[in-house]
C-alpha cells in the first residue's frame, strides 16, 4: 500500500475516533455530562404518554381510608349502614345496639351476624332468642300467678346475662392482634356538624332540593314538628322569607310548599324514590319512611276496608320517626357542648338557621335605611302641613330659663376655680445710712 494512502487512512480513522469519544477535560474542570439521545420508538412513546398525562396530574384519586380508622365519621356511618336492613338486624338493647358494634369495627353480614371485615375476620352471632316455658307445669290451685312471676324473673335474668355476655364480645370477639380490640371509636363519633356554615348550608340545600321533588307527597300530610319559640327558633315560613335565594335556590320565598320542604329538611330528612314510591330518608340513622302511609286517601281506604284508623299513626312526627340513637332525635348521641348542651341536632339546626335568618334581615334593613332616608329628602316627599306645632315660650319662661342656665354656669365655674393663698409679707428693714 502506498505511504500516502496509509497516512490518509490513519487520519480518517483518527478523526472518526475523536468524534465517537468524549472530549478530554482540562485538569480541575468537571467533566460535562453527555446528553443521551435516543430515537427509539419506545422512548418516543413514553415521552408522548407523559405529555398526555401531564394535564390530568392534578386529579388524584382519593385513597380509601383504612379499615382501622376509629377517628373517621365517614367509615363509622358506612359500618352503621349495614345494620339498617330490618330483615338482617332487629333492634337490640342499648348496651349491644348496632351503634356499639359499629364503634368497634363490626359490620352486619347476615341475620343477627356481625363480622370484622377487612380486619381479623372474626364473626359473632348476636341472638337473644332462648327457649321459654320449658319448665314443667305445677298442678294445684293458686300456684299459677307465682309460677308466672318466677318464670318472668328467670327470663329477665337470662336476658340480662346474655346482654352482658354480648357486651363483652364487642371487644373480646376480635382476635388478640386485631387493632379494634385495643381501641374503638369515641363516644361522640355520631356527632353531627350543624353549626359551621360551611357544613350545614350545603347539606341543608341538598336535602331541601331533594324534598322539592316531593311537593305533591308532603303537601297534605299532617306533620308534628318542633315547637318554635320566638327567642330561639322561627317558623319555616319566616325563615324562608329572610334566607338568601342562592342558599335554597328558590325565588318564590312565600311558597307554602317551599316552607313545608324546608321544615322537613331542618329535621334531617331528605327525599328519595324507590320503585316508584316517595320516601323520606335519614343519612344519620338510615331510617326510611314511606309517605303513602300518611296520605289522607290512604287513611280513608283503611277506614273503608274495616281496619282501625289510628289518628296518631296518621300523623308524621318528623322527630320521633328517627331511630332512638339518631343524633337528630337523641341529645345524648349528639353530645353538644357549651350553650347547646342537652339539645339534639334538630333543635341546634333550628336555632342556627333562625339566627342566620335574623342576621340576614338586619343586614337587608341596614341597606334599605339609606335608600329610605335619601327618598325622604327628595322633592316628591309629602310634608304633613297639618301637624300641630309646639307653642312658643312666654317672656317670663325665657327669663326663668336664662337664670337657671346662669346659676348652673356659676356652680360649674366654682368647681374649676383655684383659690390661692396670699403670700406672707416679708419685713424689710431699711438700714440707715
Amino acid at each position: 500500500m502506498p505511504e500516502a494512502i496509509a497516512t490518509t487512512k490513519r487520519k480518517f480513522y483518527k478523526a472518526l475516533e475523536s468524534l465517537n469519544t468524549a472530549p478530554a477535560t482540562r485538569p480541575g474542570e468537571p467533566a460535562a455530562k453527555r446528553v443521551r439521545r435516543s430515537i427509539s420508538t419506545t422512548s418516543i412513546a413514553s415521552r408522548t404518554a407523559s405529555t398526555t398525562k401531564a394535564p390530568n396530574a392534578e386529579y388524584v384519586v382519593p385513597r380509601k381510608p383504612p379499615n382501622f380508622s376509629p377517628w373517621s365519621h365517614e367509615t363509622f356511618l358506612a359500618r352503621l349502614r349495614t345494620f339498617s336492613n330490618v330483615s338482617l338486624w332487629y333492634p337490640k338493647p342499648e348496651a349491644i345496639s348496632e351503634v356499639e358494634w359499629a364503634k368497634r369495627g363490626w359490620v352486619c353480614v347476615g341475620v343477627s351476624t356481625v363480622a370484622c371485615k377487612g380486619g381479623c375476620e372474626k364473626r359473632v352471632v348476636v341472638s337473644l332468642d332462648y327457649e321459654r316455658g320449658s319448665g314443667a307445669e305445677v298442678e294445684g290451685k293458686g300456684g299459677g300467678d307465682a309460677d308466672d312471676e318466677t318464670e318472668g324473673d328467670s327470663e329477665s335474668l337470662l336476658e340480662t346475662a346474655l346482654v352482658a355476655r354480648y357486651q363483652s364480645l364487642i371487644v373480646d370477639g376480635h382476635s388478640a392482634t386485631c387493632p379494634w380490640r385495643q381501641a374503638g371509636c369515641k363516644n361522640d363519633i355520631h356527632h353531627l356538624q350543624v353549626v359551621r356554615p360551611s357544613i350545614w348550608q350545603p347539606e341543608l340545600k341538598k336535602r331541601y332540593q331533594s324534598l322539592r321533588g316531593l311537593d305533591g307527597a308532603i303537601r297534605d300530610i299532617d306533620m308534628t314538628t318542633l315547637p318554635h319559640e320566638s327567642a330561639t327558633s322561627l317558623p319555616a315560613e319566616k325563615v324562608l322569607m329572610h334566607l338568601p335565594a342562592e342558599l335554597l335556590s328558590e325565588n318564590d320565598q312565600t311558597s307554602k310548599d317551599a316552607a313545608r320542604a324546608l321544615e322537613v329538611a331542618l329535621h334531617g330528612w331528605r327525599g328519595s324514590h324507590d320503585s316508584g314510591n316517595d320516601l323520606l330518608q335519614c343519612d344519620a340513622c338510615f331510617q326510611r319512611i314511606g309517605l303513602w302511609m300518611y296520605q289522607p286517601g290512604y287513611r280513608q281506604s283503611q277506614a273503608r276496608s274495616g281496619e282501625s284508623a289510628d289518628d296518631d299513626s296518621a300523623t308524621l312526627d318528623l322527630l320521633e320517626l328517627h331511630r332512638d340513637h339518631c343524633p337528630w332525635r337523641n341529645a345524648e348521641t349528639q353530645k353538644a357542648s357549651g350553650t347547646l348542651s342537652g339539645l339534639n341536632a334538630s333543635q341546634i339546626l333550628h336555632r342556627v338557621v333562625s339566627a342566620y335568618a335574623r342576621e340576614q334581615r338586619r343586614k337587608s334593613d341596614e341597606l334599605q335605611k339609606p335608600a329610605r332616608q335619601s327618598g325622604a329628602e327628595g322633592p316628591d316627599e309629602e310634608v304633613d302641613v297639618e301637624a300641630p306645632l309646639s307653642p312658643a315660650p312666654s317672656r317670663e319662661e325665657v327669663e326663668k330659663q336664662d337664670k337657671e342656665r346662669e346659676s348652673k354656669l356659676k356652680r360649674l365655674k366654682s368647681l374649676f376655680s383655684i383659690k390661692r393663698r396670699p403670700a406672707a409679707r416679708s419685713t424689710v428693714t431699711a438700714k440707715s445710712d
